[in-house]
C-alpha cells in the first residue's frame, strides 16, 4: 500500500505540472501555425528531444524489455530500426523536409502530384497508421498501472488509467506543440536520468557479468522464429521514420535545415546507447530468475525486486512519462493531418477551436479502440507502420526529389500498396514488406512505361 500511495502522489502532481505547462504555453498559442508548428522556431534541443520523445514509448521501454527477455539481445531489433531511421533522416531527408515548408507531410502530394484527393488519401492512410500506434501506447500504459494495481493492490485500476489518458488529452488540447516540446524536454531528462541511476544501482546491486551475458545468449536463447520474422521488427520502423508525421512535424517547426539535420542524427545515437538499458533489464529478470506474469513487463518485474517504495514509484513515474511522450505526438500529428488536410469549414468555428476539438476526438476515439486490440505491443507497432510504408513510401520518396511525377503513379502505387499489404495480412509470407514495396514500385512505373 505504501508504494501505491507514493505512486498516486507522484502521478498526481505530474498530471497537474502536466496541465498547468499546458495553460502556460496556451498564452503563446495565437494561431494554428503555433498550436501545430510552435511558430516553426524549435532550436537544437527541443527539436532533438523532441524527436527522442516520439521514439521513447511503450514500446522501446517495455516492449524492448520483453523481447530481451524472451530472445535476449535480438530484442534491440525494434530500436535498432527507429535509430537507423533517425540516421537517414539526418543523412538528407530532414533537411529536405524543413525547407519544405508545409505542414503535414500528405501535402507533398498535392503540392507535386497536383491533386487534393491525393493528398487527403495520403493523409487517411497517415492517420490510420498514427492512431494504430497511438493505440499501442495506450496498451502500453493500460499493461503497466494494471500490472502495478495488481501488485499493489491485488485488483486493476481501471480509474487510474483513464486519469492518465485524461490529463494527457487535456495538456495537448489546450497548449498544442509549444506545451508538448516544453514537457518532452523535461520529461526525457527525467527518464535519462531515472533510468541511468536505475542501471548504475542495479550494477552495483545486482552485479551480472558479462560473460554471464554472452553464455546466456549462446546457451539458452533459441529463436522460435526464422530471419524472416525477426527482420520486419528492424526494418519496417526504419522505413516508417522516412514519412511520420510525427517526426516530419519536428523538422517543419525546426529553425533551420542544419538544426533538423542534427537532431536528427542526435536522436540516432542517443536511442541505440539508452536501448541497452531495457535490454540489460529484460536478460536480468531471466538470469535472475523471476517470475514475469503474462502481460506483464519484465522490466516492471526488475524494479520491483530491487528497489524500494519511492525509487519505484519514481521508475514507475519514468516510464509513463516516456508513454506520454509519445503520446502527446501522436495527438498532434493526427490532429495536424486531419485539420490541415481536409476542409472541416463547414463546422462554422475558427480552424484553432476546430483543431482542439480534433484532439480531443482523436484521443477519445484511439482510447475506446484500445479496448479492442489484445496483441502485444510491438506487433500492433509494426502493423500500424505496414500500413503507411506499403502505400506512400515509394510515391513520397519519388516526388520529395524530383518535379517530374505523373499523378497516375503516385494513385497506382499506393492502390498496389495496400492491396500488396492485405493481400499478405490474410496470407503472411517471408519478406512480404519487400514484396509489398515491389509491388508499389511496379503500380508506380506502369503510366511511365
Amino acid at each position: 500500500m505504501e508504494k501505491m500511495a507514493f505512486l498516486l502522489t507522484f502521478l498526481t502532481f505530474f498530471g497537474l505540472f502536466y496541465l498547468l505547462i499546458g495553460l502556460y504555453a496556451s498564452r503563446k498559442v495565437k494561431s494554428v501555425s503555433d498550436y501545430f508548428f510552435a511558430g516553426r522556431n524549435l532550436g537544437f534541443l527541443p527539436s532533438t528531444f523532441g524527436l527522442i520523445a516520439t521514439q521513447l514509448g511503450g514500446g522501446l521501454l517495455l516492449g524492448t524489455s520483453q523481447k530481451a527477455y524472451e530472445i535476449g539481445i535480438f530484442g534491440i531489433l525494434y530500436t535498432l530500426g527507429m535509430s537507423l531511421g533517425f540516421l537517414i533522416l539526418g543523412l538528407g531527408i530532414a533537411s529536405r523536409l524543413q525547407s519544405l515548408k508545409i505542414d503535414t507531410v500528405a501535402q507533398l502530394f498535392e503540392q507535386k502530384y497536383k491533386s487534393r484527393k491525393l493528398r487527403q488519401l495520403a493523409s487517411f492512410l497517415s492517420i490510420v497508421t498514427l492512431c494504430g500506434i497511438l493505440v499501442a501506447q495506450i496498451i502500453a500504459s493500460k499493461t503497466l498501472l494494471s500490472a502495478v494495481s495488481l501488485n499493489l493492490w491485488g485488483s486493476s485500476s481501471e480509474l487510474i488509467f483513464l486519469l492518465f489518458w485524461v490529463f494527457i488529452i487535456a495538456y495537448t488540447i489546450v497548449g498544442g506543440l509549444q506545451a508538448v516540446a516544453i514537457i518532452d524536454s523535461i520529461q526525457v531528462i527525467f527518464i535519462i536520468i531515472a533510468f541511468v541511476l536505475l542501471f548504475i544501482y542495479s550494477l552495483i546491486c545486482c552485479p551480472i557479468s558479462f560473460k554471464n551475458f554472452v553464455s546466456y545468449q549462446i546457451e539458452t536463447v533459441k529463436l522460435t522464429k526464422s530471419f524472416a520474422y525477426y527482420l520486419p521488427i528492424f526494418i519496417v520502423p526504419a522505413l516508417f521514420s522516412i514519412i511520420e508525421q510525427d517526426l516530419a512535424q519536428r523538422f517543419f517547426a525546426a529553425k533551420s535545415k542544419l538544426i533538423a539535420t542534427y537532431s536528427a542524427l542526435a536522436a540516432s545515437i542517443f536511442l541505440l546507447l539508452f536501448s541497452m538499458i531495457p535490454i540489460y533489464f529484460g536478460i536480468q529478470a531471466k538470469l535472475l530468475g523471476f517470475t514475469v506474469p503474462e502481460s506483464v513487463s519484465p522490466l516492471i518485474v526488475v524494479i520491483d525486486n530491487l528497489t524500494n517504495n519511492i525509487t519505484f514509484a519514481l521508475i514507475i513515474c519514468a516510464i509513463i512519462a516516456a508513454i506520454t511522450s509519445t503520446a502527446d505526438s501522436l495527438l498532434c500529428a493526427i490532429s495536424s493531418n486531419i485539420s490541415q488536410d481536409f476542409n472541416l469549414s463547414f463546422t462554422n468555428t475558427s480552424k484553432l477551436t476546430r483543431s482542439k476539438f480534433i484532439t480531443l476526438f482523436t484521443g477519445s476515439a484511439t482510447l475506446i479502440a484500445s479496448y479492442f486490440v489484445t496483441e502485444d505491443i510491438i506487433n500492433v507497432l509494426i502493423k500500424s507502420y505496414e500500413i503507411s510504408v506499403s502505400c506512400l513510401l515509394v510515391p513520397l520518396l519519388a516526388c520529395m526529389y524530383s518535379d517530374k511525377v505523373k499523378k497516375e503513379s503516385a494513385f497506382l502505387a499506393i492502390i498496389f500498396g495496400l492491396i500488396g499489404y492485405i493481400i499478405f495480412q490474410i496470407w503472411p509470407i517471408d519478406y512480404n514488406i519487400f514484396y509489398i514495396l515491389a509491388l508499389s514500385g511496379l503500380g508506380y512505373l506502369v503510366p511511365i512505361l
